[in-house]
């Protein structure tokens, strides 16, 4: 299918009207398709379309009764309830919740108690998973989750122990919903010159893990594909962002590509550069620049640097809830990005079923 003949408001009739399934095969159709979806307009009318919950999830604690606010982009019409998201069909008084890793499609690994559980929470669906082999050492792990193939559904978790001789030495489990089991891979050594600017933050596109690496004062890309289960240092971060004393550099996801935010020190500006591909080469395109931080900050913009995705073209909208205040970013909040339909998932359980496996 080619979008040549269709002007943009045709492709926005059509797409907004799409399955999440469909809306993402029709990304791949071209450039101009791609930016279209995520555009702040298309977003809120396929919200308002279709059957799909989309918004910011924003943990603040680790507390079942408190796990995080849901902030929906598109609830244009005021008499109906927001669509929003709840954990209440795992909760109760006894056990808390913790949220370990979140995929944008609406998947999330969370624990209660001793039991580790992959859970839709828009269908209140659950199913307990195996917990990991390895004993946590006094840091908790993070744990990063990719979906690979939504029919059937195939996903996998990466679990990144960190190793107490050494700042970049990780033991390295992942879990398989293949063989609904993890398995130990060969430990992550980085030379003594490099070691990872925050190994508890990755993004995750296209069944990739990306961190940020330091290498002296320059900043690289570390790389784990989780479909092959294997590690690569071959991406370079933008030319004028390489030098950490000048700048300050995070990843996120932009247009559903991978994205460098890089903030200069000696100023209020924020680069956004986003990765491409030509031919299968990888270079890094300019979005934009963002000048005034601070002015932005006093009119409800406000860089997130803990923030984990980017949803629209003027990405800063994330700072924003629902009433139009300002959200502001701590230590301990973790922001996700969520784009959920209500389908249920084939394997999964509901809620009323087999509530004591989770006790």
């Amino acid at each position: 299918m080619a979008t040549r003949g269709f002007n943009s408001d045709v492709l926005f009739e059509i797409l907004s009207r799409a399955d999440l399934k469909t809306m993402s095969k029709c990304r791949l159709l071209s450039r101009e398709c791609n930016a279209l979806t995520y555009t702040p307009s298309f977003v809120r009318s396929h919200c308002e379309r279709t059957n799909t919950l989309c918004g910011y999830l924003f943990c603040i604690s680790t507390q079942s009764r408190d796990l995080g606010r849901f902030s929906s982009i598109g609830n244009p019409v005021p008499a109906v309830r927001p669509k929003s998201i709840n954990f209440k069909f795992l909760c109760d008084t006894k056990n808390s919740l913790r949220i370990l890793a979140v995929v944008d499609i609406g998947l999330f690994l969370c624990q209660r108690g001793i039991r580790y559980v992959v859970c839709k929470p828009t269908t209140c669906q659950w199913r307990v998973i195996p917990a990991p082999r390895s004993q946590d050492s006094s840091q908790p792990s993070p744990y990063f989750m990719t979906v690979l193939k939504s029919k059937p559904l195939k996903f996998k978790i990466l679990r990144l122990r960190l190793q107490p001789h050494g700042v970049g030495n990780f033991n390295c489990e992942i879990f398989d919903s293949d063989i609904w089991a993890w398995k130990q891979l060969d430990d992550l050594n980085l030379p003594d010159s490099q070691s990872l600017k925050d190994y508890r933050h990755a993004i995750s596109v296209c069944g990739r893990l990306y961190w940020i690496t330091l290498i002296q004062d320059e900043y690289n890309i570390l790389i784990f594909d989780q479909d092959k289960e294997n590690w690569a240092v071959n991406l370079a971060v933008p030319d004028p962002c390489k030098n950490r004393v000048l700048y300050e550099v995070k990843l996120s996801v932009c247009g559903g590509k991978v994205a460098i935010l890089g903030k200069r020190r000696d100023s209020e500006t924020v680069e956004v550069w986003v990765l491409r591909y030509n031919h299968g080469e990888a270079w890094w395109s300019k979005m934009q620049s963002i000048f005034n931080l601070e002015n932005l900050k006093r009119t409800g913009l406000v860089f997130l640097p803990n923030a984990d995705a980017i949803l629209t073209w003027d990405c800063f909208t994330i700072a924003r809830n629902a009433s139009g205040s300002t959200i502001l970013s701590t230590e301990n909040r973790s922001v996700y990005f969520l784009q959920a339909d209500y389908e249920p998932i084939p394997g999964l359980r509901w809620a009323i079923q087999n509530q004591k496996l989770l006790n």
